[in-house]
This record gives C-alpha cells, sequence and structure tokens, in this order.
C-alpha cells in the first residue's frame, strides 16, 4: 500500500475508482463529482469501501490483531521482521514502519467514514432511514478506528472532516485521550440513534454499539457505564454464547451466534493470519508464535487450549484460532457476547451497582465452565479475571491493552521497565510532514 502521510490518506483516491485503494470488486467504481458523493449507489460503495478498509493486513486483516498480543505474555516473534521484533520485545523505534502502516490505513479509514457521514445527508431523495442508517454505519466504524488509535497511542489528532483533495489538508496537533474518548462515545451514542433494527451480516447494528460503548467505558474505568451497555447487550440482543469454543472460529460456523460484529474475509478479500501462524511445513511462515508462559498457564483440563494452540514438531507450538492458511478466509470476530459477560463481572469487581442482583461470579463461570473447568468458587478478584481474559480471548487482540489499561504490564512483563511503554511512538515521517505532532515521553 502506498506511504501517504498524515491525513493525506485516501485523498482523491477515495473517489478515484481506484480498485486496489476501496478494494471493491472489479464490476464497481467509485467516482465522484468534485470529491462529493451524489447518489445512494455511491454512497453504498462507499460504505463497501470503509467495510474492506478493515481488511487490510495493516488493519483487521492482521497487525492490529497480532500487535494485540505480540507485546505481551501470549505471543513470541519467531520470524525474521525486524518491526515485529520490536514490537515483541517492547523496544519500539518511531521509525517502525508496520506500525507507520497502521497508522496510516486507521486514518485512511476515518476520511472514508469522514465523508460518508458527511455527504449522505445531502442526496437528493434519499430516504431518511436510508440515509441515518448510513450515518449511524459511518459513526461506528469511526469510533471503532479511533479507539483504536487512541489505546494504542495515546493523545492522537481528531480529523472529523473528509479530506478530499491535497487543499484539505491540516496539520493537526494531537487532542488529549479524554478528548478522544468523548468523541468516541459522542460517535457511538450517535449511531446508537440512528440504526433502528438495521442487521446485516459484516456490518455495524445498535447491538455492536453498544457492545463497542461497553469496551470503550471499560477502558476508561466508568465501570457504571461498562456494565450497563453490557447488561443491556446480555439482557436485551438476539445473541447468545456457543456450546462449543472451539466452534466460535470454525469457517462453517461465519457469524455463529455469539458473534456481535466480524470482519468478513474471503479467498478474494483475504487475510495472512494463519500464513503467518502456522509452520513453513504445513504451508505457513511462522512469523508468531505461541509463547512458553501462555502454553503452560493453561489448565489440563481447559478445552480452548486445543482450540488456540497446536504442535509441530519440526517448530514446536502454534497458533491454531485461525486456520485457513491456503486462501485466509477465516473471519475476525472483533466484538462478541462473551466479552460483554466477563466486562460485566469486571464492572461488579470494580464497584458498579447492579440491575437484579450481583452477577460477577455467574458471569465469569459463563465462560470458565464453557472450557471444562467447572464452576468456580469464588471470590472473583482482578487477577481472575484478567488470567479468564487471557485464556479466552488468546490471539483476538486483546491481552496487551488488558495489561496496559489495568496497570499491571510493568508488573507483568519483564521486558515492560517504564509505564512510557504502554503506548507507541507516534510514526516519525508523520512528524517529519507535521511538527505538531509531539512525540510520547521515552521515544
Amino acid at each position: 500500500m502506498k506511504k501517504f502521510h498524515l491525513i493525506i490518506i485516501a485523498v482523491i483516491l477515495l473517489f478515484s475508482g481506484c480498485e486496489d485503494i476501496l478494494e471493491v470488486n472489479t464490476t464497481s467504481s467509485f467516482n465522484t463529482d468534485q470529491g462529493v458523493i451524489t447518489t445512494e449507489a455511491r454512497a453504498e460503495l462507499a460504505l463497501t469501501g470503509m467495510y474492506d478498509g478493515l481488511q487490510n493486513q495493516y488493519y483487521y486483516g492482521n497487525y492490529i490483531i497480532t500487535f494485540g498480543d505480540l507485546p505481551s505474555d501470549n505471543m513470541d516473534h519467531t520470524g525474521t521482521f525486524v518491526n515485529s521484533a520490536e514490537v515483541d520485545q517492547n523496544e519500539i523505534y518511531p521509525s517502525n514502519t508496520i506500525l507507520a502502516q497502521v497508522w496510516d490505513q486507521i486514518y485512511y479509514v476515518i476520511n472514508i467514514a469522514n465523508t460518508i457521514y458527511e455527504d449522505v445527508p445531502n442526496i437528493k431523495g434519499i430516504d431518511q432511514e436510508v440515509s441515518d442508517r448510513m450515518q449511524g454505519e459511518a459513526l461506528f466504524i469511526r469510533a471503532l478506528c479511533y479507539f483504536d488509535l487512541v489505546k494504542n497511542w495515546g493523545d492522537v489528532p481528531l480529523q472529523l472532516n473528509p479530506v478530499r483533495s491535497t487543499q484539505d489538508i491540516q496539520k493537526l496537533s494531537r487532542e488529549t485521550v479524554a478528548n478522544v474518548y468523548f468523541q468516541i462515545v459522542d460517535d457511538l451514542e450517535e449511531a446508537e440513534t440512528k440504526l433502528g433494527d438495521y442487521d446485516e451480516a459484516g456490518r455495524a447494528n445498535i447491538w455492536a454499539v453498544r457492545a463497542l460503548l461497553s469496551r470503550v467505558h471499560l477502558y476508561q474505568g466508568h465501570y457504571q457505564d461498562a456494565y450497563d451497555y453490557a447488561n443491556n447487550v446480555i439482557v436485551n440482543s438476539p445473541y447468545t454464547l456457543e456450546t462449543n469454543y472451539a466452534d466460535i472460529f470454525t469457517y462453517e460456523n461465519e457469524y455463529c451466534s455469539e458473534s456481535i460484529f466480524e470482519v468478513d474475509f474471503t479467498g478474494q478479500d483475504a487475510n495472512n493470519f494463519a500464513f503467518w501462524y502456522h509452520p513453513d511445513d504445513l504451508g505457513g511462515r511462522y512469523e508468531y508464535g505461541v509463547s512458553d508462559d501462555l502454553e503452560t498457564s493453561y489448565d489440563a483440563s481447559d478445552v480452548r487450549y486445543d482450540a488456540n494452540i497446536g504442535f509441530y514438531a519440526a517448530t514446536g507450538y502454534y497458533i491454531t484460532k485461525y486456520t485457513d492458511v491456503a486462501s485466509g478466509s477465516d473471519n475476525v470476530i472483533v466484538l462478541r457476547l462473551t466479552e460483554m459477560y466477563l466486562t460485566r463481572s469486571e464492572a461488579l469487581v470494580n464497584g458498579a451497582t447492579p440491575v437484579g442482583g450481583d452477577s460477577r461470579l455467574a458471569d465469569f463461570n459463563q465462560t470458565y465452565s464453557r472450557a471444562g473447568l467447572g464452576n468456580h468458587p469464588g471470590p472473583i478478584t482482578m487477577t481472575d479475571i484478567l488470567n479468564e481474559r487471557r485464556f479466552e480471548f488468546a490471539f483476538e487482540g486483546h491481552r496487551w491493552c488488558d495489561l496496559t489499561r489495568t496497570g499491571e504490564a510493568i508488573n507483568v512483563l519483564t521486558n515492560v521497565t517504564s509505564t512510557n511503554q504502554y503506548l507507541w511512538p507516534i510514526p516519525q515521517d508523520e512528524r517529519d510532514v507535521n511538527p505538531n505532532l509531539e512525540q510520547n515521553p521515552g521515544y
């Protein structure tokens, strides 16, 4: 992917009909007059481009997930990529090109979302319900993007208007974490009012909005809000827990009963998780592997071990959560119901007021017992919750931020000696073109 500096991402290209940028199928084109979406059909094409932007390997097609585990005690770097080794060792340099491209890709998707949000209400003759739905989807994705930025980089620029040409480029300063989170919540609360009962696989709906709101509030330590949104999803949504943990991740069971939002992949729009995770002799590259610490930490009775970890004699333990090495068609689950149960339990441990009785132990046991471990006798502590999240969400991109958001990374990881390491460095090439971007401390 061509490298763009801050906010140049998707300039003009969003409107160029260039399929390798928007990743839309070859029968489609996305040309607009003066960079403005003028018809409902073009708006739908822009939405397709927005969701396809999530599929990129520098976003949910690999690195935002992989690098959510690699710096932690779940995963080891077993390959040759220097940039990945930096992340694994928590010795990251501002010149890290992978992180620079992750940053670029996220802002690329944000620009598409901004354009949809601004243009759709002005489309002549568009039905109000359709307009609201499109804006709601754009707001959800924009919120997800900014959440992925703020949790990894801290203060980041807030670009809320579309960049349609080079004249629109602004050299923005970084907004505070508090302001970014305020915008995320504002976007999601507005999306909640616009999405109604819309429900299409692989697209945002009202339950995805509420689940993300629960996660966003949890990361901020807003435990009552995190509880309330998680409780809403658990009690009122149509989602139910899968009986068998392994079934959540099979190709045959895409969009399973507990999946709230997932990124769709096919052989044409592929990810490379299985390729990077599997040994060479099994068709992969084995760039990233299972840490010894995680492998030995699973209880012998925990069925999640076999769903997440395999063994190959020539290389040792490897990640099996994603299995399609040849075509990379494994969908990536971003939000699932299990998380809502563990969020509700964590919120109660941290003082949230329950509705209808304290369910922290029962919520915890939803995952613990499904894993074949029986019922935990209680009481439940934050250590229990962090361990359970580790085993339940292994290789889904949660562990690193679970440790940083709770302040435990410096206690758990031997290569983290300063809280400055909790945030990634601002890419140097962004700072080279925008002097308003101050570097994070320690870099």
